[in-house]
């Protein structure tokens, strides 16, 4: 596979800039897009598979440094992807994505067709068909994505797919939708020196591990403006929002970090744990409690949910429950049973060690 060059000229701020803005209306190929520092790119390709039979919530542009655009060109050095976010309130394919591939990390899509349940590609099949589509046109020497939020997963998925360079804002982690060999490439570290994403704290989103998967990059804490979104604080994102970040890069164009990543990891190298047999068995326990407690309220939650669509038209011809319950099953088979499993194991092992020191 090729080996794509990191983006020889974009900054931190230039990326975030053009997630901000591939926001807008900008999914027509030409468009000029103003970054910072006065610098200008133009769309030379997009997609948006709400246009199509797929609706999966696609929207990304390709875009290129405007004083390299030609209309008529066939080849160029840089291109950068971003990808567009959720946007709330828009009916589209967003929310199932959050909901069925980023939270639950089901790489399958199932959706209604001239009223059959069909397999549709997901955002992210559809991003990798993008991005390979116009790198296989234009032929490019670097590539970089950037995007945020459902954006910046999109932004991570193909990037770790495809062996390329990633800048994101608030991305939740998708490893577990990655194929075996992306996988690898992220296990092996590879993707630490290519990707790397900006969060803030009080975010959920970009804090969003997919329950203990391995993190594709690196990660990064950065300063909020404190710009106010009340609303979302209740559902933990309050610094969520793309405006939260406006202001918050240094001039060179990196943006201003909460603490060094040198002094963190300096100081946990000198932090040491101590823990007793007795504290590991309460703690799985206590573990396994609350893995109980989580499965009782998904039950509940879903089973709610069924009962007002089952006396709603949004359940046409039965194709949405039957959805709905079958994620549910899902999200409980891979996850909730594997962590019980896990902390099961955990509290064996302890045992284990408890009966040794005994012996002695």
């Amino acid at each position: 596979m090729t080996e794509f060059q990191k983006n020889p000229i974009a900054t931190d701020q230039d990326y975030f800039e053009l997630a901000d803005q591939v926001y807008g209306d900008v999914l027509q190929k030409g468009t000029e897009i103003k970054g910072s520092e006065g610098k200008k790119w133009v769309v030379i390709e997009s997609i948006d598979t709400n246009q199509s039979e797929a609706k999966n919530g696609l929207q990304a542009i390709a875009v290129v440094p405007a004083k390299d655009y030609d209309p008529d060109k066939t080849q160029y050095d840089n291109v950068i992807y971003s990808f567009r976010g959720t946007e709330f309130g828009k009916f589209d394919g967003d929310l199932s994505t959050d909901t069925f591939q980023v939270t639950m990390g089901m790489k399958d899509n199932w959706g209604a067709v001239g009223g059959d349940i069909q397999k549709l590609p997901t955002s992210f099949d559809s991003s990798l068909e993008f991005v390979d589509r116009v790198n296989k046109t234009y032929k490019p020497i670097s590539v970089h994505t950037t995007g945020h939020s459902k954006g910046a997963a999109e932004a991570d998925f193909v990037a770790a797919e495809r062996n390329f360079y990633a800048t994101t804002y608030a991305a939740p982690n998708i490893y577990r939708l990655l194929s075996d060999e992306a996988k690898k490439r992220v296990d092996e570290g590879v993707m630490d020196h290519k990707a790397v994403d900006y969060t803030h704290e009080k975010d959920a989103v970009g804090n969003f591990e997919q329950f203990g998967a391995n993190p594709i990059g690196k990660q990064y804490i950065v300063k909020s403006n404190g710009t106010s979104h009340g609303v979302l604080g209740l559902l933990l994102m309050a610094e969520h929002p793309m405006d939260t970040f406006q202001g918050m890069f240094h001039s060179d164009g990196s943006p201003m970090l909460v603490s060094e990543p040198h002094g963190v990891i300096r100081q946990a190298k000198n932090t040491e744990i101590h823990l007793k047999v007795e504290d590991i068995q309460a703690i799985t326990t206590d573990l396994k409690r609350e893995i109980d407690h989580i499965n009782e309220q998904i039950v509940e939650a879903s089973s709610k949910i069924i009962q007002v669509l089952q006396q709603s038209p949004a359940s046409v011809d039965g194709n949405l429950i039957p959805t709905i319950t079958y994620a549910v099953n899902q999200f409980q088979r891979n996850y909730m049973e594997s962590l019980r499993s896990t902390s099961d194991f955990i509290y064996q092992k302890a045992n284990e060690f408890e009966r040794v020191d005994n012996e002695r």
